[in-house]
């Protein structure tokens, strides 16, 4: 049986990549209009609020690289989500994915 609170969290998620989702189209329209890499509150959705960066091809590689170590850092099973991230291959690879970056 699953509790409450179990299916409330997923809920919520579920929720939160609609809202992004949604929030999309939004900045796909605003980034031909606008010279700004910083959109503010592009979404509200009760008390949620979704800002977004637009950022060059350069900077969009590094947040891609570091999405994908991070994914790595969640899907092992020792690590408790939401914890701070202390492995020092991570902060080696981030560190190395900014100097090729950034």
């Amino acid at each position: 049986m699953v509790s409450t609170v179990t299916l409330q969290k997923e809920e919520a998620a579920h929720q939160h990549q609609f809202i992004l989702h949604a929030a999309l189209d939004i900045v796909q329209d605003l980034a031909w209009t606008t010279s700004a890499m910083f959109l503010k509150a592009v979404d509200r959705f009760n008390d949620l609020v979704v800002s977004v960066y637009v950022t060059a091809d350069g900077i969009k590689s590094f947040f891609q690289e570091v999405h994908e170590l991070y994914i790595k850092i969640l899907l092992n099973p020792l690590y408790l989500p939401g914890s701070r991230i202390t492995s020092s291959h991570f902060d080696t690879k981030v560190r190395a994915l900014a100097r090729k970056y950034l």
